[in-house]
C-alpha cells in the first residue's frame, strides 16, 4: 500500500512540476474561464483582410488564454506577433474559423504581446483576447 501512495505522490508532484514549467511567468493564465473571456469581446471588421488596420496593433490581455474569433463568415486566419524593432513578425500557421461560432486564432498566448490578424478574405464579427 505504501509504495502505491509514494508512486501516486511522485506522479502528482511530477505533473505539478510539468505544469509549472510549461505555464511559467508571462504565459496565459489557466484560471481564465471562457465566459469571462467572451464577456470582454469586442466587435471587429477587417480592412484589406487585416485586423486591426495597419499600422495598428492590439495587445493580448489577462482576460483570455487564447485569441478567440467569432467571424460572420468562414475564413482562414493567421495570428502575427511583434518581436521587436527591426525583427520580422512571428506568424503562426493559418487556422480555419467556422462561421458564427467561437474559434481560436492562436492558443496559449502570453499576456501583453502585440499582435494583428491576417485573414484570407474580409470579414467581421467578435474578438476576445
Amino acid at each position: 500500500m505504501r509504495s502505491h501512495r509514494k508512486i501516486a505522490t511522485a506522479l502528482a508532484v511530477g505533473t505539478l512540476a510539468a505544469g509549472l514549467l510549461t505555464g511559467g511567468a508571462g504565459t496565459a493564465s489557466a484560471d481564465v474561464s471562457p465566459m469571462a473571456c467572451y464577456d470582454r469581446a469586442k466587435n471587429f471588421s477587417t480592412t484589406n483582410k487585416v485586423w486591426p488596420a495597419y499600422p495598428n496593433w492590439e495587445t493580448t490581455t489577462t482576460a483570455c488564454a487564447d485569441i478567440n474569433v467569432k467571424a460572420t463568415i468562414g475564413a482562414n486566419v493567421q495570428a502575427c506577433f511583434y518581436q521587436g524593432e527591426g525583427v520580422p513578425h512571428k506568424c503562426y500557421p493559418q487556422r480555419w474559423l467556422s462561421q458564427g461560432v467561437w474559434d481560436t486564432a492562436v492558443t496559449d498566448v502570453a499576456n501583453g504581446k502585440k499582435f494583428y490578424l491576417k485573414f484570407d478574405r474580409n470579414t467581421s464579427g467578435k474578438i476576445a483576447y
